[in-house]
This record gives C-alpha cells, sequence and structure tokens, in this order.
C-alpha cells in the first residue's frame, strides 16, 4: 500500500514537471512574440513609410530649371495600389511570396526551409523572406546579411502586418523594390525598360503579360535579370515566372504559352526622366555640400519638400557628359582596367561650380576623381609655386622676360633636367613656361625661397605638409597631390584679376514647411597683385597658342598649362602615369586628370597631356557653343607685356664642296616652328614623293651628306616635335650642277667659306656649336639615372627687364620631368628635404 502510494506521488511529480515545462515554453513562446512585437514596433519609423510619399526635393540649375529629383533617396516615382496592374501583382507573388495573402507577414513553412539552408551553409545566405520580410528589409534595415538581420526582419514583418493591409504593404513594397539600372518601384522600372507608364490610360500602351513577369524577374539579381545586360537570362526568368503563375492558377494555358512565345522588346533609349546618371556626381557633391555647410543632412533631403539651387549650367555639364561617354576621348584602357577620369569647371567669379564628372561610368556614391582625388600635378603647379610667386614679389623677377637660369646644375643632390639635355645661359621666363623647362622654375623657387613659394601655393588654395619643404614642388613634386577640384579652385586667381574664388554648388537652399532658408557667401582670397595676375595670364596664353596646350586651341581665347608626371613602373620614357590640363577662358575655369587608379605594367598611359587639353576643348567648344566670343578684359591701369616675335619659316641652305676626293653637300638651316626638337633629313632627285631619309631625329641644324653620284639632288628638311609629329617642311634645297661640274673638272678643294651659297644664309650663333633652342617633352620625360654630375653654374646676375630678346622660335609640345629627389643642400638659397620616389612626380606636361 505504502509502495503504490509512493509510485502516485511520483507520477503526480513527474506530472507537474512536465506541466511547469509546457507552461514555461507557452509563456516563453507567447513572451517571445509579445518581445517580438514590441521590438518591431520600435523599430518601425512611419515617416519612412511616408517619405515615400512626399513630393520629392529638387535640384535646379543656376537658371532655376530642374535637374534632378531627391526622391526617398532612389530614382521613383510612387504610383497608388489601384493603379498597378492585376498581372503585375500576381507575377510578384508567383515568384516571390506564393502565400502572401495568406500569412501574416512569416511564412513559417519557406523560413524554416530557409534557416535549415543557412545553417547547412554556415552563414546566412538569404532566402525564405515574404514580400512583408523584404518591404521591413528595404525600408528599416540595413543590407548585412547575419542571423539578427533576420530577427529583426521577422519582427518588423509581424507588425506591419498588423497595422497595414496586405493591398497597402503591397503598394509600398512595389514601390520600394530596386529594379536595377538606378531605378526603384515598378513604375520607373516599366518606364526604364519598356517605354510604359502604368498611369497611361491608353490601352496599347499599357503593360502586357509578358512584360510584367519580366519586371517581376528582376529584383532576385537586378544586374544578371537586366534585359538590357542579359536579355536571353531575362527572358529564361520571365518564363519561368509565367509557369509559377500557370501552376497557381493566376493565368491559363493557353495565356503562359502565348506570353511565352512574345519577343522581349526594350525601350533604346534608356530614358525615363530628367534624373540621368551624367548629373550623378554632381548631385552627390550637392549632397555632401549641404550636409558640411548647411548642416542638411542626406536623410532630410530625401525625405522631400528641399529645394536646393545650384551654379550648374546644364549645357555645359551636358557637354562634358556627352564627352565622358566616348572612350575616344581618353587613352586606350588596359585589358583589366580602364583609364579613369575626372573634370570640373568653375565660374571664377563666382566660384559656382558649373560642371562636373567624377569618373567615367560615375554611379551613385562612386568615388569622386574630380573632387577626392590625390595626384601629383606635374608641370600644371609650376604657376602656382615658382613663376606667379617670382612675378608677385617682384624685384628682378617682376617681367615675363625676367632671364633665369637654364644651365645644368646640381642643387645639391636635386639636378633637374630637360628633356634631350638641352640647355642654355639663360632663358625669358615666358620661354621657359611655355617650353616647360624644368631647370628654370627649380632655379627660380630657389631664388625667391622655397617657403614664399610654399605660402602662394596655400594662398591659391591648396594644402602642403611639412615635408613638401624641397626643390621639387616646382615641377609638381607633391607628398600627397591634389586634385582637380584644387587646381581649377586656384586658377581662378589667374582668370580673376589676382583674385582666388572658392569653389561651391549650392546658391541657395530651402525649405518651406520648416521655414529654412540660406543663401551662399561668395569668399574670395586675394594671392597677387593684377600685374602679376595679368603677366602670368598672358604667359599661359602664350602656353596655349604656341606651347605645349596647343591641343586646348579653341575658337576663343583659352588660357591654360598641361602636366604630367612620369610611370614610375615602366623604363619607356613616353609612358606617364597622370596627364592634367588645367585651363580657362573668360567664362569659366577647368581641369582635367585621367590616369590609372593603381599603376602596374599593363596599366600605364602612353598618352601625353594632349589628351585631356584636347577632352578640354571638346568640353569648352559645346558647352560655350552659341554664346558671344569674348576677349579677356584687362583690369585697369594694368600694362600688357610685348608679345614674343613669331617664328620664321625653316630655311634650308645646301652648299658643296670636295674634300679628299669626296663630294660633300653642306645643309644648315634657321627659323622654324614653335615646339621642334629635331629634324629628318631627305634627299631626292626628281619628285619630293620619291624622297630618301637620309638622318632621322637629328638635332643639329647642319648636316653633311657624303654624295657617290653627281646627281642633281634635292633636299627638305621636315621638323618634328617631341611627340613625333611632324611641322611644315623647309624649302627645297638644290645642287648647283654647274658649280658640281666644275668641281668635277678641277678636282679642287674649296674651303667651305669660299663656297657659293644656295640658300638663305644662315645668321650668326645660328649654326657651329651653339645648340639651338629644344623644347622639353610631357610625353618623353628625361631619365634621372642617366644624369652625369655637370659642374656648378656659375652665379649671375639676370639682365633687366626686357633685355632679353624673344627669339623667333617657341616651342609647343615638349616638356620635362623631373628626376629623382636626393637628399641635401642646395646650391642656392633654400635647403631641399627628400622629395618623392622617381616617378612619383614630373614637370613634364
Amino acid at each position: 500500500m505504502a509502495k503504490a502510494k509512493k509510485s502516485i506521488k511520483k507520477k503526480n511529480r513527474w506530472l507537474m514537471l512536465v506541466i511547469s515545462f509546457m507552461a514555461c515554453l507557452i509563456l516563453s513562446v507567447f513572451g517571445g512574440y509579445f518581445a517580438l512585437l514590441y521590438a518591431g514596433a520600435q523599430m518601425i519609423d512611419k515617416s519612412k513609410l511616408e517619405d515615400m510619399k512626399k513630393d520629392p526635393s529638387v535640384i535646379y540649375d543656376k537658371d532655376g530649371q530642374p535637374v534632378y529629383t531627391l526622391n526617398a533617396v532612389e530614382n521613383r516615382d510612387y504610383i497608388p495600389y489601384n493603379k498597378i496592374p492585376k498581372h503585375l501583382i500576381e507575377a510578384f507573388v508567383a515568384v516571390e511570396d506564393k502565400r502572401f495573402f495568406e500569412h501574416n507577414g512569416v511564412d513559417l513553412v519557406r523560413i524554416a526551409g530557409a534557416i535549415l539552408k543557412d545553417f547547412q551553409a554556415g552563414s546566412a545566405k538569404e532566402g525564405g523572406s515574404t514580400i512583408t520580410q523584404q518591404l521591413a528589409r528595404n525600408v528599416f534595415l540595413s543590407q548585412e546579411k547575419t542571423f539578427w538581420r533576420k530577427t529583426k526582419e521577422v519582427s518588423i514583418a509581424i507588425n506591419l502586418e498588423q497595422k497595414f493591409s496586405k493591398e497597402q504593404i503591397m503598394e509600398m513594397y512595389l514601390n520600394k523594390i530596386y529594379m536595377g539600372e538606378g531605378v526603384y518601384g515598378v513604375e520607373m522600372a516599366s518606364r526604364l525598360y519598356f517605354g510604359k507608364s502604368l498611369l497611361d490610360p491608353d490601352p496599347k500602351n499599357q503593360l502586357t503579360l509578358a512584360e510584367a513577369a519580366a519586371l517581376a524577374a528582376i529584383p532576385k539579381a537586378p544586374s544578371y535579370y537586366s534585359p538590357f545586360k542579359d536579355p536571353a537570362k531575362a527572358k529564361e526568368r520571365r518564363d519561368t515566372i509565367l509557369r509559377l503563375m500557370y501552376e497557381q492558377h493566376y493565368i491559363t494555358l493557353q495565356e503562359k504559352e502565348a506570353a511565352q512565345k512574345e519577343p522581349l522588346p526594350v525601350n533604346t533609349g534608356r530614358s525615363v526622366n530628367d534624373n540621368n546618371s551624367q548629373y550623378r556626381a554632381y548631385v552627390d557633391y550637392v549632397l555632401r555640400e549641404a550636409k558640411e555647410l548647411y548642416g542638411v543632412d542626406e536623410d532630410m533631403l530625401y525625405r522631400g519638400g528641399w529645394k536646393i539651387y545650384t551654379a550648374m549650367d546644364k549645357k555645359m555639364q551636358d557637354a562634358m557628359a556627352e564627352a565622358f561617354a566616348n572612350p575616344k576621348n581618353f587613352p586606350k584602357d588596359g585589358p583589366q582596367r580602364q583609364v579613369q577620369a575626372g573634370m570640373i569647371a568653375l565660374d571664377p567669379k563666382t566660384g559656382g561650380i558649373v560642371a562636373m564628372m567624377g569618373g567615367r561610368d560615375y554611379k551613385a556614391k562612386d568615388f569622386n576623381y574630380a573632387v577626392d582625388i590625390e595626384r601629383q600635378p606635374g608641370s600644371s603647379f609650376k604657376p602656382l609655386v615658382a613663376y606667379a610667386p617670382a612675378l608677385d614679389i617682384g624685384g628682378r623677377f617682376d617681367s615675363i622676360y625676367a632671364g633665369l637660369s637654364n644651365q645644368l646644375q646640381d642643387f645639391n643632390g636635386y639636378k633637374p633636367r630637360n628633356y634631350n639635355n638641352q640647355y642654355s645661359d639663360k632663358v625669358p621666363m615666358y620661354e621657359a613656361l611655355i617650353k616647360s623647362l624644368n631647370v628654370p622654375p627649380v632655379w627660380l623657387l630657389n631664388e625667391i625661397g622655397i617657403e614664399n613659394g610654399m605660402e602662394y601655393v596655400r594662398k591659391f588654395g591648396i594644402e602642403l605638409k611639412p615635408e613638401d619643404r624641397n626643390l621639387a614642388i616646382a615641377l609638381g613634386g607633391l607628398s600627397t597631390g591634389t586634385s582637380p577640384l584644387k587646381m581649377a579652385q586656384a586658377y581662378t586667381a589667374f582668370a580673376n584679376g589676382g583674385v582666388r574664388t572658392d569653389a561651391h554648388a549650392i546658391t541657395k537652399i530651402e525649405a518651406d514647411h520648416i521655414g529654412f532658408l540660406e543663401t551662399a557667401k561668395i569668399n574670395q582670397t586675394t594671392v597677387l597683385k593684377p600685374q602679376a595676375a595679368w603677366n602670368m595670364h598672358t604667359m599661359l596664353r602664350w602656353a596655349v597658342e604656341r606651347g605645349t596646350g596647343k591641343a586646348a586651341r579653341m575658337d576663343r581665347p583659352v588660357a591654360g598649362k598641361t602636366g604630367t608626371t612620369e610611370s614610375g613602373i615602366s623604363s619607356r620614357t613616353t609612358d606617364n602615369k597622370d596627364v592634367w590640363f588645367v585651363g580657362y577662358t573668360p567664362e569659366y575655369v577647368g581641369a582635367v586628370w585621367m590616369g590609372y587608379d593603381v599603376e602596374d605594367k599593363q596599366h600605364i598611359l602612353r598618352n601625353g597631356s594632349d589628351i585631356p587639353a584636347k577632352l578640354f576643348k571638346k568640353v569648352f567648344t559645346e558647352g560655350l557653343k552659341g554664346r558671344k566670343v569674348v576677349e579677356f578684359e584687362r583690369p585697369d591701369g594694368v600694362q600688357e607685356p610685348e608679345k614674343p616675335q613669331e617664328s620664321q619659316p625653316l630655311q634650308l641652305a645646301a652648299d658643296m664642296t670636295m674634300e679628299n676626293n669626296e663630294l660633300k653637300v653642306v645643309l644648315s638651316w634657321i627659323g622654324g616652328e614653335p615646339g621642334t626638337s629635331a629634324y629628318d633629313v631627305y634627299r631626292f632627285v626628281d619628285s619630293v614623293e620619291s624622297r630618301e631619309l637620309i638622318a632621322s631625329a637629328y638635332t643639329d641644324t647642319v648636316y653633311v651628306d657624303t654624295i657617290k653620284e653627281p646627281l642633281p639632288y634635292k633636299y627638305i628638311v621636315v621638323p618634328r616635335d617631341a611627340q613625333g609629329n611632324e611641322g611644315t617642311p623647309s624649302n627645297v634645297a638644290e645642287i648647283d650642277m654647274s658649280h658640281l661640274q666644275k668641281l668635277l673638272e678641277d678636282g679642287a678643294l674649296h674651303n667651305d667659306e669660299d663656297l657659293p651659297q644656295d640658300g638663305v644664309e644662315p645668321q650668326p650663333g645660328e649654326n657651329g656649336d651653339e645648340s639651338p633652342d629644344n623644347p622639353d617633352n610631357p610625353d618623353n620625360p628625361d631619365n634621372p639615372d642617366n644624369s652625369n654630375n655637370p659642374d656648378q653654374p656659375q652665379e649671375q646676375e639676370p639682365p633687366a627687364s626686357g633685355d632679353i630678346t624673344p627669339p623667333p622660335d617657341i616651342p609647343s609640345d615638349g616638356e620635362g620631368q623631373k628626376p629623382k629627389e636626393k637628399k641635401g643642400r642646395s646650391s642656392g638659397k633654400e635647403n631641399p628635404v627628400e622629395g618623392p620616389s622617381d616617378g612619383e612626380t614630373g614637370g613634364n606636361g
């Protein structure tokens, strides 16, 4: 009996344990459920749902015309549920969530399978989410893939189902879903891919069943199933969705088969609204500026109701975007990466950013190569750190004709070189800039003092670091570099009488619903005296007219400077890492940079600074088309520098002599075009078409041709610039056959000075031991490792302004290159420190 009672008590104890466990389990389930509800309710920000319906914020150009809308972040037009075609809703339900109208936000069967797969994979791979969960994720959560994120997603989904009807949830989902190509929502997608609006009442323009299925195919993998990018894959998935719609009894067999037979025509125009990608970099900069200058963050702008007025010149912006879309305007891409680029244009009087391209194929929030890149500017930096400061400081360097040392010299370990090692005693300042010689600006910076040069650079708006205190900065050898925005901003001082104007995009920002209004202030800094600014401007004009910037010449006044930096990898002297052009017209200032993100043996620029100069020309020509051509305005009280003498035609003379029983023709020539660095010498008898090349890349101006047969030879000389481009040939010089016959008859030996001339006699100093002026080359930087150790130059007082007569030949295409820096004390006024490694900077370009 006692034993039976003990057994009953034991059973009762187990029963109580089971009941207690079940009670705890039920309480835990209910508690967890209510905890999920509470947590989900806390995470739902209703304003984010309402923002999808609010009027978008609008960005306007300088003329007050809308150019871009900011509608809750995305490129989207909101459309109500009753305007969405029934078969489009059914297509999404069939493929995304077939029990959508039955569950309470979570499909337990589907999510259990997804969790099992996640555990098998060892990480959260997504899947199993209902349409309500996808809405929760897209509106309220980040895109990270974690188990905790899935829990929050479930919690919010359950709450959404309690607060909104199925129709409201479907409406929000179809207006929020990303549909590829930068658009959100089915209305924008329909217009993008098929050129149809869901609001169009015309039956001919309404979305077909096949098109609806094609739209429903996209969200799973927008890039993979885009009708633009892979029509075959898009059609395959479309047909799968049509099959699912048939299996779930939304369409008949006949409707399925008929729709699957339809082709997949797409809207080749790809125009959805004014939110085109050519404005995206500009828009991203506007968003950045709104926060930095006015405290208006992106969330506020995306929620709608804002008007942002900008300095954008739509015609200039469109011209820039069109130029960037054409690969012919850029160096050839490498095997894995394309050549990148950034360009910006400013109004020098206001500082307004009138156009900007942040890169080729720029997408929202991409790295902005016009603003954020830091690359060495090469020779485009010379005016900022050497020439303009010297002109402004004055004294013996207050004239563009001031003589600068151009001798190969050693600044205690730092040996800047000109291209082809061509040097002279002195060179006028304007010629040093036009030729982009390297020795003169380094020598000049050493004379005026590195600290003075650096202080002017800071006034131009470019920050320098302590390690930049060395003579290499005269050639753009910065420790970190600079951006097109900073360079364009600095050059506003040359276009604006010595006054630098800070760049900005926003001119006014307002929001009526909160009473917000802010107007931009124009911030200016005086950098140069007006005369110094005009003198620098004059040299920059000449640099485009006859110097390294010739590729930027157009049918309106232009000034500017090219720049390149040598490749740090290639041993070829024609290879570069960066190429620049910074220039301006009376209307706008522009800066262009091109290069690779990362340089390697397969990704090196084979072109020079003529490429960005040509892009500048193309953009400014098109962007300013239709405007009256105006000249640069010289400030009151400023004197105009005398213009250098124009170059003379290349004049060739042919003289004959006999030496050691050999007939020799002595060819000599003078004059020539800007930019000439070498000559090709040709000989022919009958016609110039049959000419024979007898000397290639010849750098002297005298050549002796030994002839074996007494024929009536004729000669021409063709000049070449540093890039190998041919210039205008010389005159044809002929042998005097009567004099030849006399030589043959006499067999006499004549001295050169006794010979009659068959052409123009060279002037003193044009031939003989003195080397002619030779340009340096932006695309052929000299290798510093080949340098010798020249003697130190003697200190000489430069002649007073105007003492130097401008040479007749102003070179046009050549630029030099910065050699490798070495530590040491300079031979002049300053002590350079070690500069960037070889290839990291250069003065060429």
